[in-house]
């Protein structure tokens, strides 16, 4: 079953892991597994017993999965799911899964193996999948985020020019754009992780107010914008879509006006706050922009070409779909996408309210393009780029 999850039976669990039987007593304050089986049966699943004791599933969890990466997992080709997203979703995806299995167990006998990465990190034992050249070494379905390994030109051809994907067809959110669904049938999209400016008030003054993303290119702002990234580097996300538009000269224009490269949450923290440290314009996540603790003080922008999008994407192998459209249908059903949602993730599925502003629309790359460049020579290109006129915007400001 992969990484221990909370869709297990209790009387599963020690069975197939005897040597859980001590996080379990301790845990549930049991002084044998005959008083576990006795209190609660042997047919009752983690989580329900968790919720019943009001005890959070991550911390036993955590307890459980301590040491399984010793533990022989399945091959890839045999897992029915490998459930990967992003970061700052993925106790609230994993939780949800982990109750709609338990559903689906109690409503049809029937359960699936599967694997859920405990972290966001290196420790995922299926991170190198999307390296698999036969789709049988391919788990059934896989879901990801971000312009990933699974976007990667090695990938298109081993695996994706091959046809032996299937997307799930399925009506889109009236508040999303066509252009999101995949024409070539491969990919499925489920969310998406919007990218939006923030304005700092205290500090625009003058300053014309970016309206699209083109406006940051505009050596009014140098030295006056952070962005997702470190002191070392940015995200690419940002640069690809630029140079796309406007090709190796908007990456010249971004290495003047990109002040600092940051993480979202000490954007929102310090937007507004009249630290020396921040800047006139921020671009960052909307999951982070939308809890700034000083809402007074700061603007949220949705660019009028629209916000940019990071894909929540699947994919499913089509000689599996049958088999396995029960979790792709939870994963674009009206269940998980309030749950993407309520994470600032607009949904795609047609029957979730995203709450976005009116007129708000998604920046895309766009299939053809993915389909038609090598990523990662992009990826190094633009951020190589980017370095060589950032660094020396950096020296000059120092030597001031």
């Amino acid at each position: 079953m992969g990484a221990i999850r909370t869709y297990l039976k209790l009387g599963e669990l020690l069975e197939r892991y005897p040597d859980k039987e001590g996080v379990l007593k301790e845990f549930f304050d049991a002084g044998s597994s005959e008083e576990l089986l006795t209190r609660y049966g042997a047919d009752s699943y983690l989580n329900r017993m968790l919720k019943s004791e009001a005890k959070p599933a991550d911390t036993l969890l955590s307890l459980l999965n301590e040491g399984e990466e010793d533990r022989p997992l399945p091959a890839a080709g045999d897992l029915d799911f490998l459930g990967m997203t992003i970061c700052l979703m993925r106790q609230r995806f994993q939780a949800c899964f982990d109750d709609w299995m338990t559903d689906y167990r109690e409503e049809t006998g029937g359960a699936f193996n599967c694997y859920l990465p405990r972290n966001c990190g290196s420790g995922n034992p299926y991170r190198n999948v999307w390296l698999a050249e036969n789709v049988r070494d391919f788990p059934g379905i896989v879901s990801g985020c971000g312009f990933s390994d699974f976007f990667r030109a090695e990938f298109r051809d081993n695996l994706l020019k091959k046809n032996v994907f299937q997307s799930v067809d399925m009506p889109i959110n009236a508040s999303l754009s066509q252009e999101l669904i995949d024409p070539f049938g491969a990919y499925t999209l489920y969310g998406i992780y919007p990218y939006v400016m923030m304005i700092d008030e205290t500090r625009i003054g003058s300053l014309p107010r970016p309206r699209e993303w083109a406006d940051l290119m505009n050596p009014v702002y140098e030295n006056n914008v952070i962005v997702i990234g470190s002191t070392e580097k940015v995200s690419e996300l940002l640069l690809m879509y630029t140079h796309k538009e406007h090709g190796d000269e908007g990456i010249r224009r971004l290495g003047v006006t990109i002040k600092d490269g940051w993480h979202g949450s000490k954007m929102a923290k310090t937007a507004g706050s009249g630290s020396t440290e921040g800047a006139a314009i921020y671009v960052l996540p909307l999951g982070f922009a939308r809890y700034s603790p000083r809402p007074d003080k700061v603007t949220i922008v949705w660019p009028e070409d629209g916000a940019i999008s990071n894909p929540l994407f699947m994919l499913v192998r089509k000689d599996r779909y049958r088999d396995l459209e029960p979790i792709a249908r939870y994963m674009t059903g009206p269940q998980l996408g309030r749950e993407v949602a309520a994470c600032s993730f607009p949904a795609l599925n047609a029957e979730v309210d995203n709450g976005l502003p009116a007129h708000a629309k998604m920046k895309w790359l766009g299939w053809e393009y993915l389909r038609s460049i090598d990523l990662q020579q992009l990826k190094g290109h633009t951020q190589s780029l980017f370095q060589q006129n950032w660094k020396r915007n950096s020296r000059v400001e120092i030597s001031k």
